[in-house]
């Protein structure tokens, strides 16, 4: 863990909403599209190939859970060491170990796999086709951007951790 001298208020890290408030948006967009837009593709795929749709919701009960643990659990390490969830707040401290030293984004990561695990709970299609959507859109525009401002921030220990902790498990 390593530690950086304060910021003057206006340097935050990256503005963009908080996850939790992403993951609303993302399910709040993909429920107007089902209602201006309905498809049920996950129905059919199961009906077709003769997958039993509890076995479905039970697959998407349990990626959703991990997903859900995977987030709160990269919630909770920032927490515990004073840091502050919301992206648009300065990071005065640089947490690498427990979920940290897997993935360098166990927050958004969870985030994605527990969208994903809903979309199969309930066989919401839209949710499906935004979720991954959602993720290229904030990887780009937002864990680069914070990535870029963590390494301003933080120099030689972020870019030791990068080399060291995959953006996302295996993705680097």
């Amino acid at each position: 863990m390593t530690r950086a001298e304060p910021l003057p208020e206006s340097e935050g890290s990256v503005m963009f909403p908080p996850p939790l408030l992403l993951a609303a948006l993302v399910i709040l967009a993909a429920n107007l599209l089902q209602w201006l837009v309905p498809i049920e593709f996950i129905a059919d795929i199961a009906f077709i190939d003769d997958i039993d749709p509890d076995w479905l919701s039970a697959a998407g009960a349990i990626i959703a859970t991990a997903g859900a643990a995977l987030s709160l659990a990269g919630q909770w390490a920032l927490k515990r060491r004073g840091a502050d969830v919301n992206p648009s707040q300065p990071v005065m401290v640089l947490v690498t170990d427990g979920v940290f030293g897997w993935t360098r984004n166990p927050v958004y990561l969870g985030l994605w796999i527990a969208l994903g695990g809903v979309s199969l709970i309930f066989a919401f299609d839209w949710l499906l086709i935004l979720t991954p959507l959602a993720w290229l859109l904030v990887n780009c525009a937002v864990v680069r951007s914070e990535e870029r401002y963590l390494e301003q921030r933080f120099d030689k220990a972020y870019r030791e951790y990068k080399k060291r902790v995959p953006r996302y498990f295996f993705i680097r």
